[in-house]
């Protein structure tokens, strides 16, 4: 049987935001905002559905 339930995915769901979270501050740093702003709207999308799934 399958052990991989919503919570693996929840899990791997936040990483993901995460890693895209840590490469707009990146960006950031290295002062390119245009990427920046679009890695920022993708991890931010990415952890709101994650959280959204974890409190489903």
């Amino acid at each position: 049987m399958n052990e991989f339930g919503a919570s693996g995915l929840v899990v791997c769901g936040l990483t993901v935001a995460l890693a895209v979270l840590y490469a707009t501050w990146c960006e950031i740093t290295s002062e390119n905002r245009r990427d920046a702003k679009l890695l920022a709207a993708v991890g931010s999308f990415s952890l709101m559905g994650s959280v959204a799934a974890w409190l489903h």
